[in-house]
């Protein structure tokens, strides 16, 4: 898997170990039922066209891991308000999401894997990382 800046082509790989936790919580159809004043069921509805929740998070404390130096420009990433590209690249699924960070869940978790303060750029992190898949279109 890797995360990469559209802007810029540059890439953070990502180990295999993340779990797309949300997949298949997503409702991609919006539905309001009513009554009308005879009792007739109204149904409106529609297809959302965007906005479908990735939320990458480790199967279990021993997956997951990103090393500092690598967290530190996901980090960056995260602040700079622009699309990136998600691509998924094992041998079942090569799928490729156009996303931003999403901030109003909580972007990014970390902890140190060793839980104590790391000592080097090569220390690592497990990672929960939140995004909103955008319309192709955009």
């Amino acid at each position: 898997m890797r995360l990469i800046r559209i802007s810029t082509s540059e890439a953070v790989p990502l180990e295999d170990g993340f779990l797309w936790s949300d997949e298949f919580e997503w409702k991609p159809i919006e539905q309001k039922q009513d009554r009308a004043i005879d009792g007739t069921l109204i149904v409106q509805e529609g297809k959302k066209k965007s906005g479908r929740p990735i939320t990458l998070k480790p199967s279990d404390t021993g997956m997951g891991w990103i090393n500092r130096r690598d967290l530190r420009k996901i980090l960056a990433w995260s602040e700079l308000q622009e699309e990136f590209s998600l691509q998924f690249e094992w041998p079942h699924d090569a799928r490729q999401f156009n996303v931003i960070f999403n901030h109003e869940a909580g972007a990014l978790e970390a902890a140190p894997v060793k839980g104590i303060p790391t000592v080097s750029e090569d220390d690592y992190y497990n990672v929960t990382m939140r995004f909103t898949e955008l319309d192709n279109a955009n």
